[in-house]
């Protein structure tokens, strides 16, 4: 019976995997909904996954709600298995996500428990392509981060948290080299570092591969948009 179970687990989450690759997200969340134990990590972590994928293809409220209800789920993944990247991964993106929801002060506030778990995915999964884009993301919105936002920092925090335009540089090139063309906002990110950077010709070449990616999901369409837009401006 055991085995039974442990085989109907490892088919729902390859079929939930295979719906997620697809971008068939509804589909993915509600196999997983379905399954008996709910409470099983692998379940958990990608309920938190697939449910925050949904939220970008929602207007407000019902965006909102999801991005709550997946933090829910990305902590119940982490209190059953913190020796995961998987985990930690998904914890530091949904708190990132719901502490925006609830203001600047709130997600400052959260700036190191976000870098710290996001950190031990790295440490755990090194060829994990996301982590790395996600590290880079902290990092660039760190070094971009305008005078407003940075007064706010430096009154939560005695010592401020820092990023640069080169650690962020470091973590997207680390994301590509890992696995090449596997995300389309880490072609327009490589670009606006670029261009932070002051490296007009590699800011163009990468931002010219955003503008011109195919529109899978919600996130393709918001890079393909903010990418054409820069295009215009080089």
């Amino acid at each position: 019976m055991a085995e039974e179970t442990v085989k109907t687990l490892n088919e729902t989450i390859e079929h939930a995997d295979q719906l997620f690759d697809e971008n068939n997200f509804q589909e993915a969340y509600d196999l997983l909904q379905k399954y008996p134990q709910k409470d099983t990590y692998e379940i958990k972590w990608r309920l938190a996954r697939v449910t925050y994928s949904l939220s970008k293809a929602n207007p407000s409220p019902r965006k909102e709600e999801l991005v709550r209800e997946a933090f829910g789920y990305a902590e119940e993944a982490l209190a059953l298995n913190d020796g995961d990247f998987a985990s930690h991964k998904w914890y530091s993106i949904l708190l990132d996500a719901k502490s925006g929801l609830e203001g600047i002060k709130e997600r400052v506030t959260q700036l190191e428990t976000v870098k710290k778990h996001m950190q031990r995915a790295v440490e755990l999964n090194p060829t994990d392509p996301t982590s790395w884009y996600i590290l880079g993301q902290f990092y660039y919105g760190l070094a971009d981060l305008p005078w407003y936002q940075r007064k706010i920092v430096s009154t939560i925090f005695a010592t401020p948290p820092t990023g640069t335009y080169e650690q962020a540089l470091e973590c997207f090139e680390k994301a590509e080299n890992t696995k090449p063309n596997f995300y389309s906002m880490n072609y327009l990110m490589l670009g606006k570092t670029y261009q932070a950077l002051k490296q007009a010709d590699k800011a163009k070449e990468f931002i010219t591969l955003a503008a011109n990616v195919a529109v899978l999901n919600e996130d393709d369409k918001q890079c393909k948009e903010e990418a054409t837009k820069l295009l215009k401006k080089l």
